[in-house]
């Protein structure tokens, strides 16, 4: 196991939730998110939040790989380790095939990385970006949520991810645009359970 996680759920867990969390913050937050979405939801689900593995610069918070500059040949890295971590995560009673990878931001970004690499339920990204050499080899289903106003990552980049997907004939995507910046609008919060109860 390449990262350290705090854990939510019980032994009759039957799904599983893993979170990704943007540059700057640390495990914990994106668990309100979490405990949002599997809030009276049809099945019991496991809350994971992943930890990034490094310290940003002055120690503000954690970050998957270096982002201002940009280190691509880092976010690789982080990327290969990500995956290694998923796939151990699936040889648990909670396969891949029931979990959801969310991320935010550059969190966001290494969903899509990894999450199109591997047999995964439902990938979701939100603020997010693509990596320059991002392949989405798989056809899992993604849902994208961005702000109008985000002045972080500008709502291109989601677009540019849709297009991107339909291009390589993954049909089953989805876009939400919503009235606010850099954040995870509460409306979206209905739409992934919907998507959930859809898929699983």
């Amino acid at each position: 196991m390449n990262h350290e996680y705090v854990s939510i759920g019980s032994q009759n867990s039957s799904h599983r939730i893993i979170l990704l969390h943007g540059w700057g913050a640390d495990a914990d937050d994106l668990l309100p998110i979490g405990k949002s979405i599997i809030c009276n939801s049809c099945f019991e689900f496991e809350l994971i939040s992943l930890k990034a593995p490094n310290f940003r610069p002055n120690d503000m918070g954690r970050q998957w790989y270096s982002l201002f500059p940009p280190d691509w040949n880092e976010a690789e890295i982080a990327v290969n380790k990500l995956l290694d971590t998923l796939k151990v995560f699936d040889e648990t009673k909670i396969s891949l095939k029931k979990t959801v990878l969310l991320g935010f931001s550059q969190g966001g970004a290494m969903a899509l990385d990894t999450g199109l690499r591997i047999n995964i339920g439902l990938v979701i990204s939100c603020s997010g970006y693509s990596h320059p050499k991002w392949d989405p080899v798989k056809n899992n289903p993604v849902l994208l949520s961005h702000g109008l106003h985000d002045e972080v990552v500008p709502i291109n980049a989601s677009r540019e991810i849709l297009k991107r997907l339909e291009n390589e004939k993954n049909l089953n995507n989805e876009l939400h645009e919503y009235n606010c910046s850099h954040t995870i609008h509460p409306d979206f919060i209905e739409v992934v359970r919907l998507k959930i109860k859809e898929i699983f």
